[in-house]
């Protein structure tokens, strides 16, 4: 089978939300941003306000997440809008894709793991952040099943906070997230404790005529919660999964990429994992909904 066919058929998996699911620009504005940081201050008040004030109007106590008496963010559903993400798919060893993941998934052998970088704007809220994953493509009982979510980073606490509590995606800050055009090449990466852990670039981005449908993808995520109590097991270990839905892509464009990966203090398997090809890069723009999902498996239930 070509790369492109390939290629084609990751991202049929692929309901990217990105996410990759990066620039939270209207999609008729250039991407034509230096390094995006932005006022922490004001997304907190309206995330934390929009949590309290939903608890409130719901007549149920404002615990959906700690603190209880004032949460730090509201319930799904988490609607985005204008969301322009860079999507990487990549060749890697395979017995190094397949340590990424929990049992009982298994990383797809014939399909190439996902990078994104995007910048995320709510629609119901004025707040944005940025972001950066890595996916890989997993089966189960040797069916296709979606995408596991290895790592993502994020430079918002907010959004860090209630991935992880509500969902469990494997959230972790990051110092500086990246995202700019320079000469007609997209320069984007990821610093953290003061080393760039990833870096990535696109160029020669060719705009679609058309944008082909793609299916809803699975997302799985690995939601962990430690004991407070020395030496005990986790107070939650659940393979978590949920689905983006709506996820409407508005504008794509292709074009040719590269991504390397370095490593920080924290985060030294990421220079662990070589990019042995890249068969395929675009860059998109698009609205998606995030609501809730469900627990698949209990790894602690008897």
């Amino acid at each position: 089978m070509s790369s492109e066919r390939k290629a084609a058929g990751v991202l049929t998996m692929l309901a990217c939300f990105l996410l990759v699911n990066v620039s939270a620009l209207h999609a008729k504005t250039p991407i034509t941003q230096t390094a995006i940081k932005l006022e922490g201050e004001a997304m907190t008040t309206t995330l934390e306000q929009s949590a309290t004030e939903t608890a409130s109007r719901k007549n149920e106590p404002a615990a959906f997440t700690m603190p209880a008496i004032s949460p730090m963010i509201p319930p799904p559903p988490y609607r985005y809008r204008d969301t322009k993400a860079l999507n990487i798919l990549f060749k890697t060893d395979p017995s190094i894709a397949q340590g990424l993941v929990p049992a009982p998934l298994k990383a797809s052998p014939d399909q190439p793991l996902i990078f994104y970088i995007g910048h995320f704007q709510f629609q119901d809220f004025d707040a944005t952040y940025n972001e950066a994953g890595l996916l890989v493509p997993v089966t189960c009982d040797g069916h296709a099943a979606g995408l596991f979510a290895v790592v993502l980073y994020l430079d918002k606490a907010n959004p860090v906070v209630g991935g992880r509590e509500i969902y469990g995606w494997p959230k972790k800050d990051a110092d500086e997230i990246v995202f700019k055009e320079d000469k007609g090449k997209l320069v984007a990466g990821v610093t953290r404790y003061g080393k760039p852990i990833i870096s990535v670039t696109f160029s020669d981005g060719q705009k679609a005529a058309t944008i082909p449908p793609r299916p809803k993808d699975t997302f799985y995520m690995l939601k962990m919660i430690p004991s407070v109590v020395q030496g005990a097991p986790p107070d939650v270990m659940k393979l978590t999964s949920t689905v983006i839905d709506p996820d409407v892509i508005k504008e794509l464009q292709t074009g040719k990429a590269t991504l390397a990966f370095g490593e920080s203090p924290f985060d030294s398997f990421l220079a662990g994992i070589p990019v042995r090809e890249i068969v395929y890069s675009e860059v998109i723009v698009h609205d998606f909904t995030l609501g809730y999902g469900k627990d698949v498996i209990d790894y602690l239930a008897k």
